[in-house]
């Protein structure tokens, strides 16, 4: 479990640190090749995108109540899938989880003010404390997807292609 960084234990003090979702970090492209590569053979997740571009993980259902509520509000919201998950026996891919491909949260305005508090993800409701047990149910759900052995880039090509025949954007 960790914190967010402006908290030390005390209640928000709607500083908008933890709404500015995106991280600003570089890493060498064939480190982070490598890096995923490993996640891969360990996990079966694959990452499509640069990791600098990732942010809060959102389920399925958070997803669309975001995109429900944005559409409602006349927000531009931009989601795409964060950790996928590849089969390369059968070629299907699966979105575990999606990202908020924003560096701000669309919906913080004004004085730090969330404009969906009540319909939050639950990354916003376990503030300042975050949990990730996500590992564990990763490890289950594909204890019975083998490794493919082909490179990397080209697991991110068939992973995406099996995304788009299913109607998943990419």
């Amino acid at each position: 479990m960790s914190k967010f960084p402006c908290q030390d234990g005390e209640p928000c003090n709607r500083c908008g640190g933890c709404c500015h979702i995106r991280e600003n970090f570089r890493m060498d492209v064939q480190d982070e090749q490598s890096v995923k590569q490993k996640v891969y053979a360990r996990t079966r997740v694959l990452y499509l995108y640069p990791m600098n571009r990732y942010t809060i993980s959102l389920s399925n259902e958070e997803k669309q109540r975001l995109e429900r509520l944005a559409k409602e509000r006349g927000l531009k919201l931009s989601i795409l899938p964060k950790k996928v998950i590849y089969d390369a026996v059968g070629d299907k891919a699966f979105v575990w989880d999606w990202f908020v491909d924003h560096e701000v949260c669309p919906f913080l305005k004004g004085d730090n003010e969330c404009t969906i508090y009540e319909h939050r993800p639950e990354i916003c409701r376990m503030f300042p404390e975050v949990k990730n047990e996500q590992l564990f149910e990763i490890q289950q759900f594909v204890k019975d997807i083998p490794a493919a052995d082909v490179p990397y880039a080209e697991l991110i090509k068939r992973a995406s292609n099996a995304l788009q025949r299913s109607g998943v954007l990419v």
